[in-house]
């Protein structure tokens, strides 16, 4: 889902005037989706090991306590990502990087 999102997002920021590299909302949405990504497929391993004791057992509150709320306090934080991003594309603030001020200025052409 998250692969699929920051693909999608990277096809959709070169095919529109707010580019990927144009601003800085853009560039942030995108370390952060990263970011996100990153984490988790580090946490996959973790995630396929309750899985797997959840198929074979029933789990009770102590058993894989430390892993469990590992990935509850992850998937929070995704959450909070989800949240500033959305935000981010909602409000987009102001401020272009040095790139877009160059091909903004490239565009308009001498005055």
């Amino acid at each position: 889902m998250v692969s699929a999102s920051l693909l999608i997002g990277v096809v959709q920021s070169l095919g529109t005037t707010w580019g990927l590299f144009r601003h800085y909302w853009v560039l942030a949405k995108l370390l952060l989706t990263l970011l996100t990504l990153i984490v988790l497929l580090i946490q996959m391993k973790g995630i396929a090991n309750v899985a797997a004791v959840a198929v074979e057992t029933t789990l009770s509150s102590a058993d894989l306590l430390g892993l469990r709320r590992s990935l509850a306090v992850h998937a929070a934080g995704d959450l909070a990502v989800l949240v500033v991003t959305t935000t981010l594309s909602v409000c987009k603030p102001r401020g272009m990087t040095r790139y877009g001020w160059r091909k903004l200025h490239n565009q308009k052409g001498p005055v």
